[in-house]
Formats: C-alpha cells, structure tokens, sequence
C-alpha cells in the first residue's frame, strides 16, 4: 500500500538520516528518490502528529514549528520536487517567523497578522499537494 506525502493538516519537520543510500549502480539522484519516497511519508507524518499538539500548548508552538523547520531543511529531494519542497520549507519558514511575532496567549491581540497567516496557510495547503502528488505519481 502506497503512503501518502500529504501535509495538509499540519506541517513538517524531521531529522532525516544521510540521504546517501548504498544502492549498488544507482546514480545520486535515483538514491535521493529512493530516500525521499522512504523517508518522507514518516517524516510528514511525525511533523503531523508534533505540530497537532500545539493546539494544548499554544506557547510552544514557534519551537515546535522551528523544529519542524529543521527537519524539513535536512531533506535532500529529488529533481522533480525540489522546487515544491523548497517552497513547503519556506512556507514554513514563514509561519515560524510568524508564530515568533504573535501573541499566542491572547488571540485578540493578532488580528494584524490575520491575512498573513491565512496566506501561509494557503501557501502550506499547495505546496503540500504539490509535495504530495509527485509522491504519488513517484514513490
């Protein structure tokens, strides 16, 4: 059964081990191909499960999302997604930085970032279905 890369209902972060793959005859990039479609699903879906704990603790969400962050920037990806993925990383990015400026403690105190955080909201939902369906039509 195919797993799928979707990032839609949160975000992402996840230390990946080295990319490099002992693939006997395999070019670097079939090895990153090989590694993202491993290693991504489980990465996604930990970042998901992390990130779906901020609502609890809504002051540990910019380190959660920073974390996120990290792991997403260790991703090594293929070709074919490394426009998308780039994006999905600045995407969230962006949220940190945003998350950074808030106050999370009084949600009335941040209806100037609104619009922002409905654009990086936005900006997470394409480029995760981006990210997502070239693991479907690739992994």
């Amino acid at each position: 059964m195919r797993r799928s890369l979707s990032v839609r209902s949160a975000g992402v972060p996840l230390a990946l081990a080295a990319l490099l793959l002992a693939g006997c005859g395999s070019s670097e990039e079939e090895q990153r191909q090989e590694a993202f479609c491993e290693n991504v699903p489980d990465l996604l879906e930990d970042v998901t499960t992390d990130l779906q704990g901020v609502t609890a603790t809504p002051e540990q969400a910019p380190e959660m999302v920073g974390d996120a962050v990290e792991r997403l920037e260790a991703v090594d990806p293929p070709e074919g997604v490394a426009d998308d993925w780039q994006a999905l990383v600045e995407a969230w990015s962006g949220m940190r930085d945003l998350l950074e400026q808030v106050d999370l403690t009084d949600p009335s105190a941040n209806t100037e970032f609104a619009a922002e955080a409905q654009q990086l909201q936005s900006d997470l939902v394409s480029t995760g279905s981006a990210v997502d369906e070239y693991g479907q039509e690739n992994c």
